[in-house]
């Protein structure tokens, strides 16, 4: 007797770790996407504040200090102004891209940069001219 239930309690801890390793790797996975949702809200706040910094302080080409807004800029994420046009960048990281698609609603001001060209979501080339500084992978969205 002492056997089965020993048998019993034993299948019974091999089932109960296995549903908790599965329950691990699918919270794991839901804390990247959280992650990645909440970086590309962080992303369109600070173009938003560069954009209502630009309607006071107009500029043509350069940078100025993000000190200076009323959104600080996620990790890695910079901006540039050339020609009047504003280009927000990031490294490309798994999951970021399709956060920016869901929070910026498909927004066609969404691309990546693939051999010196600004790419949008569909695959076209943009046909703008990217600053130097905007590294190859990178995201960019542009205003």
């Amino acid at each position: 007797m002492s056997y089965l239930i020993l048998s019993f309690f034993s299948v019974f801890l091999l089932f109960s770790s296995g549903v908790l390793q599965h329950d691990n790797a699918t919270d794991a996975g839901q804390y990247q996407t959280d992650t990645q949702q909440q970086q590309a809200a962080a992303t369109l706040r600070y173009m938003n504040a560069i954009n209502s910094y630009l309607y006071a302080h107009p500029m043509a080409d350069g940078t100025f200090s993000d000190s200076l807004l009323e959104a600080a800029p996620p990790s890695g994420v910079r901006h540039v102004i050339r020609q009047g046009r504003v280009f927000v960048y990031q490294p490309s990281q798994p999951g970021l891209k399709d956060a920016l698609v869901t929070v910026s609603r498909h927004s066609a001001l969404l691309g990546s940069v693939k051999s010196r060209r600004l790419i949008d979501l569909s695959g076209t080339d943009m046909q703008i001219t990217l600053p130097d500084l905007i590294p190859e992978g990178y995201l960019v969205y542009l205003n």
